[in-house]
């Protein structure tokens, strides 16, 4: 099958999106597909290096720039120019290749969507995010940012109003959704087929070789936080619940995004010097890897997620996850591999934050080891292997003129018509 791959964001050796990208084009060209993507221009060094010290058959990058330096200064605006440069760029393609099928799979949020069922050719949207939006008595979190996540929610409310993206999903064959959030706004703006999948997978080499055995001897609990520290990842509201808790449990921080200093000091206004940890940077994979082989728990409050690829590389390694009860969370993380928290006003969400904290920390280690088990073999589940299969179903029925059903392959992808 040849397909024309939407990758905006693409990397090897990286995280996140541009992690997400490359795994999509590798592991669809291992399968023995034709893969042609189309990758922003900046992503070429990286991509090149990667393709240098491990060549992949059957795939092919197209390096789309944008041509207004001035772009750069908005990712947002970078992104949306980057989709007309990019159908310009796939039109030509296609006077030399007769792709079977188009996906498109970053970046992956609703707000802008692909212009490439311009070409008449079969196209999947996703897995897409962001009809999620934050809840409203948790704005404090987000400080000075909270206006900007006001509009924010009232931009992705107003989505279903909005002409260009009516147009686009009517005419996008299949669309997969990251969450049921958003999968309901894809519904009401015109997606005709439509599915929940998970945004991330896990490749097979990042695999604990075996679940977690816990003992019972007593020890401080050990906790772990990974991710940006974005205004939405509310790593204020993690260590509130640090501070509330009364067990005895350690925190330690991954990531980085905010100034050490005031790291420190929201670490140190609430005395939890001694109990919660930081190096002061962002880990890389393999430390980060290395650090969820060396805690119990991870601890995820993001308040507004697609899913959080950190949650499925915490539960790769055996990690079963304490988090808010919201969007990818909630749809996809199974209730026997973590503690779901429902989110109230702040006060009653961080006490439910500690509340769980502490009934982790007073599991047997019988129960513990059965939740690390149960998160493995989740994560298993969401390997690049099993993703491709089910992918590879829809591409093969819509290329025959059918519609994507549910049940149409043994798998987690339910399928559904509106």
């Amino acid at each position: 099958m040849r397909i024309l791959l939407s990758a905006y964001a693409c990397r090897p050796n990286a995280g996140s999106e541009p992690a997400q990208g490359w795994g999509w084009a590798t592991n669809l060209a291992a399968r023995g597909h034709e893969v042609h993507v189309l990758v922003a221009d900046r992503n070429q060094e990286s991509i090149e290096e990667g393709l240098r010290e491990d060549a992949v058959p059957n795939l092919y990058f197209t390096y789309v720039p944008v041509r207004f330096s001035w772009a750069k200064k908005s990712e947002a605006l970078h992104y949306a120019l980057w989709q007309t440069a990019a159908l310009k760029a796939a039109r030509d393609l296609c006077r030399r290749v007769r792709f079977d099928i188009i996906h498109h799979v970053t970046y992956a949020s609703i707000h802008v969507p692909s212009q490439l069922f311009r070409l008449g050719i079969p196209i999947v949207f996703g897995p897409v995010g962001g009809g999620q939006t934050a809840p409203d008595e948790m704005l404090l979190y987000f400080g000075r940012d909270r206006h900007k996540e006001r509009a924010r929610t009232a931009f992705t409310r107003a989505l279903i109003v909005s002409p260009l993206h009516r147009l686009s999903l009517s005419r996008t064959d299949f669309a997969l959704a990251a969450n049921s959030d958003t999968l309901n706004l894809l519904r009401q703006m015109g997606s005709k087929r439509v599915s929940l999948m998970c945004d991330t997978a896990i490749p097979q080499g990042y695999f604990a070789d075996a679940p977690r055995t816990y003992m019972d001897h007593p020890r401080p609990l050990r906790l772990i936080w990974a991710g940006r520290m974005l205004p939405r990842k509310a790593l204020s509201l993690a260590l509130d619940a640090m501070h509330a808790v009364r067990t005895d449990a350690t925190l330690t921080i991954a990531g980085d995004g905010i100034s050490p200093q005031i790291v420190r000091d929201m670490i140190s206004t609430r005395k939890l010097m001694h109990r919660v940890f930081w190096e002061g940077r962002r880990l890389s994979w393999s430390e980060l890897r290395r650090a969820y082989s060396e805690h119990d728990v991870m601890l995820f409050t993001s308040l507004r997620d697609s899913f959080g690829s950190q949650v499925l590389e915490a539960m790769a390694m055996g990690l079963p996850v304490i988090a808010l009860d919201r969007s990818g969370v909630r749809d996809h993380v199974p209730t026997n591999a973590s503690i779901k928290i429902r989110v109230g006003n702040p006060g009653q969400t961080v006490q439910y934050l500690a509340e769980a904290i502490e009934t982790f920390a007073l599991l047997p280690a019988k129960a513990k080891s059965e939740m690390s088990r149960n998160a493995w073999n989740f994560a298993k589940s969401m390997s690049w292997a099993a993703r491709m299969e089910l992918v590879e179903t829809v591409y093969e029925r819509l290329c025959a003129g059918r519609t994507p059903l549910e049940g149409a392959s043994p798998s987690r992808l339910a399928i559904a018509e509106t």
